[in-house]
């Protein structure tokens, strides 16, 4: 058992070092065999989680420095949250200030984090109501833009191609999480109802302000709108 006149304090910084050196040798007089048994369930938590999230990006890296990666966050890194939710974005920071992966290897991970993002998000989506052109919509709260200088998506992650490419991610009412490269309108039409909500007459006006010969991308705009609402990645207006 531990000791009872452990406080606090030393008992979180004994449990920690014993998930750091990942063995069992005495910490500050705890039983070691108990702090093996900890040690080993939160290092395994800890990795499967890693695993379960990032599922793309260890498919273009070896084993062994996937592995490395992982034992040197455990090491190293440094926990900002106490929710256990938060260990893939701490693990994405971490790999973010190291030299380990190439940029295109922590853009897919940053894309496999934003899947993670749009899954958790609370946002209750509810049924599609009835609207017109004058309705003010805004990008949901479960959609995320992200632009990267890698396209994985084009080759459904089997390779990492050098180009540009703008994709939302996004979870709808049916709590599936979906994902979409983006063209050029498409993104301009979700990067403006990111930034202030609008309605569709008001966008159209908008468009017609910043490009000349405008009247052949209104109907493509007009249905592009209608897909994005009908996909729950636009949403609109609430009190």
């Amino acid at each position: 058992m531990l000791p009872k006149s452990s406080n606090l304090k030393a008992t979180q910084a004994a449990l920690a070092k014993a998930v750091r050196l990942g063995h069992a040798d005495p910490l500050n007089g705890y039983a070691p065999q108990r702090l093996a048994v900890y040690a080993r369930l939160v290092r395994n938590n800890t990795f499967g989680f890693i695993d379960r999230c990032f599922v793309e990006a260890p498919n273009h890296l070896s084993a062994t420095r996937w592995a490395e990666t992982k034992e040197r966050f455990i090491q190293e890194g440094k926990a900002t949250s106490p929710y256990f939710q938060d260990i893939a974005g701490e693990f994405l920071t971490f790999c973010q200030t190291q030299t380990d992966f190439s940029a295109d290897i922590l853009a897919l991970m940053d894309f496999e984090y934003t899947q993670l993002l749009a899954e958790v998000e609370k946002t209750n989506l509810t049924d599609p109501i009835a609207w017109d052109e004058r309705t003010e919509m805004q990008l949901s709260p479960a959609a995320f833009l992200k632009s990267y200088d890698v396209d994985f998506l084009s080759s459904h992650f089997s390779q990492l191609e050098k180009a540009a490419s703008h994709i939302i991610v996004w979870r709808n009412r049916h709590f599936q999480v979906k994902q979409q490269k983006l063209s050029e309108l498409d993104f301009w039409l979700l990067t403006y109802l990111a930034e202030q909500p609008t309605s569709l007459s008001h966008l159209s006006q908008a468009l017609a302000d910043l490009i000349a010969d405008h009247a052949s991308l209104q109907p493509i705009l007009a249905q592009a709108w209608t897909n994005w609402f009908e996909a729950d990645v636009i949403c609109p207006v609430t009190d």
